[in-house]
């Protein structure tokens, strides 16, 4: 079973990270979903405390779907709703296209660059990561201790690097300092990710306006993949929209899950 952690009460809500993050990053917004829904904050195969990916993975989003259909299941749970930040983005929007999920938010997800952001984005996880590696914990956490350190390390991801809370995020990082099994497998395999088929829940998109790891001009093509999906810029926000604005993520997370009672 995948590694997860449950609050709150009401109608199950599904919280997916992105790519060597864990489920941890979605602790700025949890007291704000759990007035409403019961909130699973889940650790993906690979990451987090979850167990590694299985032997043969081929770096694609697919068995990470089956594997978040699969705790529903083994948790007696049926269509939850689901938010994703990043890979957890386009691993909600597949599972909306495959009828798993009452709604579906998605936060910067990945799968809709050119071939230029595909390209950017690998490049910048992998030497972040190459990076990150050849360092001590101690010497992370020193970097990250300086306003400067932290917009250097962390500028691609959040927004206001600078703010003091921001120094904590040592433990976020050490997917990239200390990459588990199948990171090197999923960057080579960015290339054949695709992007999902339009679904028929209530589907919403934000996309943070200083987003520098997937820039917000792939909301282009996202328009041309998934007409019927709402889309709003979140203003001030970086990639991980949870860690610069937690009340306007939570606020667009809440307010697609309404969409589907009304």
């Amino acid at each position: 079973m995948l590694a997860h952690s449950r609050t709150g009460s009401g109608e199950p809500l599904f919280l997916l990270h992105g790519i060597t993050h864990r489920r941890q990053g979605w602790d700025p917004v949890l007291p704000l979903l759990e007035r409403e829904h019961e909130v699973i904050a889940i650790d993906l195969p690979g990451h987090g405390e979850s167990a590694d990916v299985d032997p043969g993975f081929d770096g694609s989003p697919r068995p990470l779907v089956e594997a978040v259909e699969g705790l529903a299941d083994e948790l007696g749970i049926d269509r939850p709703h689901i938010a994703g930040n990043s890979l957890g983005g386009l691993i909600g929007l597949e599972m909306a296209a495959r009828g798993s999920v009452r709604s579906a938010t998605a936060l910067s997800p990945a799968g809709f660059w050119s071939p230029v952001g595909r390209l950017w984005a690998k490049a910048l996880l992998g030497g972040a990561s190459s990076v990150l590696q050849a360092w001590s914990r101690e010497r992370l956490d020193s970097v990250l201790s300086t306003p400067a350190g932290r917009y250097a390390l962390l500028g691609a991801l959040v927004a206001h690097p600078g703010r003091d809370h921001y120094a904590a995020m040592g433990d976020d990082l050490q997917g990239l300092a200390r990459p588990r099994e199948g990171f090197a497998t999923m960057l080579a395999a960015l290339d054949t990710w695709t992007a999902p088929r339009r679904s028929d829940v209530p589907t919403m998109v934000g996309w943070g306006s200083r987003d520098l790891l997937l820039p917000r001009a792939q909301i282009r093509r996202l328009r041309r993949v998934l007409p019927d999906a709402r889309v709003v810029v979140l203003p001030g926000c970086g990639h991980v929209p949870m860690a610069d604005d937690p009340e306007l993520t939570a606020e667009l997370i809440l307010g697609t899950a309404r969409l589907s009672r009304a």
